[in-house]
């Protein structure tokens, strides 16, 4: 491999709301122009990868199905083929997509895990209290990803970990993330770049540092902010991470990878 590997978040990096951040696209064909490999890493939990693609190209992003990188890949390549019995606390969408690479089985029928991802349309206090037992039953807990709050439409809404953390605490356990900011996340998605790059020749780029900036920093990868997105949100917030670099947007960054 000749070139770098640049790990892209989506949300608030590539777009916001239903639109392409000014720039963005014209920067990821640059980067691909110069023989980088770029990787979409999302935490986003309540749609299929499928989905996404569709979602993405919709607003004139171009990409590869191969490209993107989401929680539940993660969960399809730590659990496929370990014999595991998941019962799955999701969107139908994310359910499917796991039923087809993974045994998903119900709260009653002895999982080994029990895997939380986003469940803003299908969360109910039975659905909760389920999960809840399984995991005091001795399944593993597992998030998708364990961000705190994010933006629908504009405005602050809860995230997946603070779902998580209601069965964390009533189980007294800690669950393991699949998603940003766990390295092995970092690692898999490294693992579909062939072949699979230094972390030094590896750029995590994205808008936050509680993430995106966590992981890569925790990795030992090259890390990027920019200001766009959750940026402003946590820009005086001193217990976060840094960045090594920051830019106001994507269309900087073919130039200080390039300078690299």
């Amino acid at each position: 491999m000749t070139g770098h590997a640049v790990l892209l978040d989506l949300q608030g990096t590539v777009y916001e709301g239903d639109r392409l951040v000014p720039g963005a696209g014209d920067a990821v064909a640059a980067l691909r122009d110069a023989g980088h490999a770029v990787r979409f890493v999302t935490n986003t939990d309540s749609l299929d990868s499928a989905s996404i693609v569709e979602r993405l190209r919709g607003m004139g992003l171009g990409l590869d199905a191969a490209e993107l990188f989401t929680p539940v890949d993660a969960a399809v390549a730590d659990l496929e083929g370990t014999g595991a019995r998941v019962h799955v606390l999701a969107t139908g969408a994310v359910r499917d997509q796991l039923a087809a690479r993974l045994d998903v089985v119900g709260p009653q029928d002895d999982p080994t895990h029990v895997l939380v991802g986003d469940v803003h349309d299908v969360l109910d206090y039975p659905a909760l209290d389920a999960a809840f037992r399984a995991v005091l039953g001795g399944a593993e807990l597992l998030a998708l990803q364990h961000g705190r709050w994010f933006l629908r439409d504009g405005r602050p809404a809860l995230d997946t970990g603070s779902v998580v953390a209601a069965i964390e605490h009533g189980a007294e356990v800690t669950a393991r993330t699949l998603g940003k900011p766990s390295t092995e996340f970092l690692r898999l998605a490294l693992g579909t770049v062939d072949p699979a790059p230094r972390l030094d020749r590896t750029w995590v780029v994205g808008d936050d540092r509680s993430s995106d900036v966590a992981m890569g920093r925790a990795a030992g990868a090259r890390t990027v902010l920019v200001r766009t997105g959750k940026f402003s949100r946590q820009s005086h917030d001193d217990s976060l991470p840094r960045a090594e670099h920051v830019l106001d947007d994507l269309t900087g960054l073919p130039g200080l990878i390039g300078q690299s």
